[in-house]
């Protein structure tokens, strides 16, 4: 490798940089699987009661909803139990200037599976609205619109891109390796006229596509992660969705290296079979 270390340096940093961009782009496909995973959460509607309501008219509205078409589960949340949850999730300093429990008792109803799409989500919400129970009722629609519409596009380019760099990157290595027995031609001609085996021509290429391989998504996957780890420590909402990025960044290295030594092995049986034919 040292000897042909022209050859191979090209390649190797050509090898770099795709890795570069396909771990950026898994890690772009991991982000977006948890969002689509997360979107169920987001078919939740929840009508907010008058803080004075009863227990009997909690009981009737209770009835009437579960009788809703389209609607998986209905559950009432108190006051306190609602105070509580936020007490869970955000600082006290938040409450400090308010006085006693701001937060009012409220219906939240999610959608059958089914019906989960933005049009029906609009339509329980505004039926919700026009039963005149509630003070106010909340949907996130615009945010289920927003995801609905670009969610064949956050799957599709992901995938496109992938695929395109696995292509790229086997090309770049059977061309490597292709350059590297050209440069060794006699060399191999000759091991191969003085009964050496196929495994034994063949295991120093193999070698070298695994090496370069694996240092090459190596430097890649810990650039990415160092990018990665600077984003993350300005943006907290990064931070907390790092899960699974590790087995991400694995995977590619394993991929590539895989890639690598198996394209590098196809490259080298193809030429000695191509020597094999011209000698019968």
């Amino acid at each position: 490798m040292k000897q042909h270390r022209t050859v191979i340096l090209p390649s190797l940093v050509t090898i770099f940089l795709c890795s570069l961009l396909l771990s950026a782009s898994f890690v772009v496909f991991g982000g977006v699987t948890k969002v689509l995973s997360a979107e169920k959460t987001l078919y939740t509607i929840e009508a907010f009661l008058p803080e004075d309501v009863g227990e009997d008219s909690v009981a009737v509205i209770r009835n009437r909803l579960e009788h809703f078409k389209r609607l998986d589960s209905v559950s009432f949340i108190s006051a306190d139990s609602a105070l509580a949850d936020f007490r869970s999730h955000f600082s006290e300093e938040m409450l400090e200037l308010v006085e006693g429990n701001p937060i009012p008792p409220f219906f939240r109803v999610t959608l059958n599976e089914e019906n989960q799409n933005p049009a029906d989500l609009a339509d329980v919400r505004n039926a919700l609205v026009n039963e005149g129970f509630f003070e106010e009722v909340q949907a996130p629609v615009e945010w289920v619109e927003k995801i609905a519409a670009w969610k064949f596009k956050m799957l599709f380019w992901p995938i496109c891109v992938s695929v395109l760099l696995l292509i790229t990157l086997s090309l770049i290595i059977c061309n490597s390796v292709r350059l590297s027995l050209m440069s060794r031609k006699l060399l191999v001609e000759n091991m191969k006229y003085a009964g050496g085996s196929h495994f034994f021509i063949e295991f120093p290429f193999v070698l070298q596509g695994v090496i370069q391989g694996f240092v090459g998504s190596g430097l890649a996957v810990v650039l990415l992660l160092a990018i990665v780890r600077a984003v993350a420590d300005a943006l907290p909402i990064v931070a907390a969705n790092l899960g699974g990025l590790g087995l991400i960044l694995a995977s590619v290295v394993l991929l590539v290296t895989a890639l690598s030594g198996y394209f590098s092995f196809r490259t080298v049986r193809g030429f000695l079979t191509i020597k094999r034919n011209e000698q019968e």
